[in-house]
């Protein structure tokens, strides 16, 4: 994930990034390295969820003829802790 990406999604409104992809591993030579933790995450608190498993909510999307919904993530509060899991829902 480049700078320009996580610009991409400031410029669209977007707030949740669900996804396989994330910072470049080594960096792009002359970009920001970790640009979607140091930008997304802690500039713009783009929420990150990793390893989203996206098949059903692709296909129920899919058979609704629909791609727009509430998406709602309730992660615990531990004091101290990071990276929790969660268990998203999708409100149609």
């Amino acid at each position: 994930m480049t700078s320009g990406a996580v610009r991409w999604m400031h410029d669209r409104g977007i707030s949740v990034y669900a996804g396989d992809i994330g910072d470049a591993h080594p960096p792009v030579q002359g970009d920001i390295p970790g640009a979607l933790h140091r930008l997304g995450l802690l500039r713009l608190g783009l929420l990150l969820v990793d390893g989203a498993q996206a098949e059903e909510l692709a296909a129920v999307c899919a058979e609704q003829g629909r791609h727009t919904f509430l998406f709602v993530a309730a992660v615990p509060r531990i004091l101290g802790t990071t990276g929790l899991p969660v268990n998203p829902l999708a409100v149609f």
